[in-house]
């Protein structure tokens, strides 16, 4: 194990050379979760222990920042799911103990790049995402940015979060809105 850690070090470096973040994008495709775990480290990122990302698994603007994924930490004891992509153009805070189901995004900012409506009808925003201690989000959640997800919260599937969600309730739908509370 030790030695396909080091070969998928290298290999990172290499790519990250040549291709900065959208290389390390490539490896992040098929690897292990612990060698995901490790490369993301490596490359800025604040993970706790116990952390299991599956591949695939995609970053997204990382290359806003240097080291590349120091928007991202994540806290002890989590699972994220396969085929989860995270924009790093804003912080992306996930507590101890999170589930992020299947198809998760993660998305930090809103760009309408060279279109005619952008800073008229569109105005460019950024802002943190926080996903709070004991949360779990459901298989096709999407979370925008400036949203804060309170511990120990479900999220249904499917759901469209642009509003904060306080602690121990479940919440679920376009956009997302709480249905009660969890009884814990």
């Amino acid at each position: 194990m030790i030695i396909l850690k080091l070969l998928g070090v290298l290999i990172a470096r290499l790519l990250y050379f040549f291709y900065k973040y959208e290389g390390i994008n490539i490896l992040f495709k098929s690897l292990p979760s612990n060698i995901i775990v490790h490369i993301l480290r490596l490359f800025g990122a604040k993970i706790g222990k116990d952390v299991r990302i599956q591949a695939p698994f995609l970053i997204h603007n990382a290359d806003q920042i240097y080291p590349i994924y120091s928007n991202l930490i994540i806290g002890d004891d989590c699972y994220i799911g396969r085929d989860c992509i995270f924009d790093l153009m804003g912080k992306i805070s996930i507590g101890h103990k999170v589930t992020l189901s299947h198809r998760i995004v993660l998305n930090t900012h809103t760009n309408a790049g060279k279109s005619p409506i952008a800073n008229k009808t569109l105005v460019n925003t950024s802002g943190e995402i926080k996903i709070n201690d004991g949360a779990y989000l459901g298989i096709n959640v999407t979370v925008l940015e400036s949203v804060n997800i309170g511990s120990q919260s479900i999220i249904g599937a499917k759901s469209l979060v642009n509003r904060d969600i306080q602690d121990h309730v479940i919440a679920f739908g376009v956009p997302c809105k709480v249905q009660g509370p969890i009884n814990i």
